[in-house]
Formats: structure tokens, C-alpha cells, sequence
């Protein structure tokens, strides 16, 4: 009796194989598609956390420009009687005078009195300020009496009437300015900056004008301290009730001293220095 043969023809073998093959390329073809599937599915949810997170980012960004603005607001003090500004810009002190140029864009913070050190102390600050007009008293944050060796008075005009044909005096009373007390006024300007150019009355081109005045420091001879030079207004104003010999800080209008380093020409000397404060446009804010 022969035995059964149990041999595979090679070529069914090679069928089975092509379908086993075939098969396993459908399955990892299916499988590759769901992956791909998924993987632009979790793509497109990206993309919509991604525009939501956007649109948060410029929602917060507008309400905080709108904070922004809300807290830029200066708002009027029933005790200072100073108008509603925006803080956006820079200052400057107008020397002199008690109010800002009437033009767009600069508008009054707040007015006071020019003070500084004593024409006969040989310490204390070389430098002027402009006090408020309206001084702050709060309890517990000062002491009564004579502490310490540092002090402050009001700035007086000092030049006699030789100088006041330079002046437009139309702003004070009698016509007269020497020996009264000196106003000041810090103003805000929509700029990006601001500038005071001794020796000239005309500012730069690109430059807006805000005042023209003269250079004004303490005595060469009287003063016993240096001080600072101030560009002080050619309308000059004086503060009320001052009137008479204060002795207190000085100011007197300053010559110039060419042949010492300024050249004579164009500097003619022992004559007065105008001076001009200019702004730089106005602020994009």
C-alpha cells in the first residue's frame, strides 16, 4: 500500500502567501488611515485652542489698553482746580508765569512759586523749584519750629527799570516788576520731548514753540551760592501781594562774556541771552 503524499504544491503555497501578504497590506493600510485620521482630527482641535486662546490674548490685551486709558486720566482736584489731562507726554516749568500757552496740546498740571536758596547762604541748593500754589499739611509728617540748618524762599525779580523795556510788563501791575515775587507753572505737553535753547528765540524746524523768554540766574556779586539758570518768561507775571524787598532768592537777567572761549562774532558782548523752550511734535500715544 503507498502512502498518502502530504506535500503542498509550491505554487498553493505561494498563493496562500500573496493572500496573507495582501491582507496584511489592507490591515496596515486601514490602520495608517486611522492614524491619520486621528492625527488631523487632533490637529484641527489644536488649531481651534490655539484661535480661542487668540481671541482671548486680544480680548485681554483691549481691556487692559482700556485700563490703561482709565488710569491716564488726571482727574480734577476740587483743591487744585486743575483741569482733566491725560499724563501721556513730558513736562516743563514756564517761569514767570502762573498758567501754560493757550495752544492744543499742552495744558496746565499746576501753578505755584519759584523758591530757592537765600542770595546770602553759601550751602544749601543751587537749584529752583516751582512749590505748589496750594502746599500740603498732613499731620505727623512735619514738626513745628526751626529743625535744621536747610531752608527755602520765594524768588524775586531784582533787575531795576534799565532792564524793562526788554519785557512786556502789560501782565503787572504799575509796570514794574523789580522786587515782587516770581509765579511758575509746571505744563504738560503731547510730545515726545521738550527743550530750552539759550541764545536763540526760534526753535528747530520740526519743533513746536512753547514760550520765549530770558536767561535769569542769581547775582554774580550779591549771591553768595550758585544757581541754576532759568529760562523766564518775556510776558512775566508776579505773584500778588509781594511787592517790596524780600531778600530772598534772586533772579537778574545774564549777559553774555564773549572773548572767553564764545567767540565776538556772532556774540556781541554785555548783551542779554534770549532763550526758547521748544517741544518735539505731538505724542502718538
Amino acid at each position: 500500500m503507498r502512502l498518502q503524499s502530504y506535500r503542498i504544491p509550491a505554487r498553493k503555497i505561494s498563493s496562500k502567501l500573496l493572500i496573507f501578504g495582501s491582507f496584511l497590506l489592507v490591515v496596515v493600510a486601514i490602520c495608517i488611515g486611522c492614524f491619520a485620521r486621528e492625527v488631523v482630527l487632533y490637529l484641527r482641535r489644536l488649531e481651534n485652542k490655539l484661535e480661542r486662546y487668540s481671541e482671548e490674548a486680544e480680548r485681554l490685551r483691549d481691556q487692559n489698553q482700556q485700563l490703561l486709558k482709565q488710569h491716564s486720566i488726571h482727574k480734577r482736584s476740587p483743591n487744585q482746580g486743575v483741569q482733566s489731562t491725560s499724563i501721556t507726554g513730558t513736562t516743563y516749568v514756564r517761569w514767570g508765569r502762573n498758567e501754560c500757552p493757550s495752544k492744543t496740546g499742552t495744558s496746565l498740571v499746576y501753578h505755584g512759586y519759584a523758591a530757592g536758596n537765600h542770595y546770602t547762604h553759601v550751602g544749601g541748593g543751587s537749584d529752583f523749584l516751582c512749590l505748589h500754589h496750594n502746599v500740603t499739611y498732613t499731620s505727623g509728617h512735619y514738626v513745628d519750629g526751626n529743625q535744621g540748618p536747610g531752608w527755602i524762599y520765594g524768588v524775586e525779580y531784582r533787575d531795576a527799570s534799565n532792564l524793562h523795556s526788554l519785557y512786556d510788563l502789560s501782565l503787572i501791575e504799575q509796570q514794574d516788576f523789580q522786587y515782587q515775587g516770581v509765579p511758575c507753572a509746571i505744563c504738560l505737553v503731547k510730545s515726545t520731548a521738550h527743550l530750552m535753547i539759550p541764545s536763540r528765540e526760534t526753535c528747530p524746524e520740526g519743533w513746536t514753540l512753547e514760550y520765549t523768554g530770558y536767561i535769569m540766574t542769581g547775582s554774580y556779586t550779591a549771591s553768595k551760592h550758585s544757581s541754576s539758570h532759568l529760562c523766564v518768561d518775556d510776558t512775566p507775571q508776579a505773584v500778588t501781594g509781594t511787592q517790596g524787598n524780600q531778600h530772598g532768592a534772586y533772579l537778574h537777567v545774564v549777559q553774555i562774556a564773549c572773548g572767553y572761549s564764545v567767540p565776538c562774532q556772532p556774540y556781541v558782548n554785555g548783551r542779554e541771552i534770549r532763550c526758547v523752550v521748544c517741544s518735539l511734535g505731538e505724542s502718538t500715544q
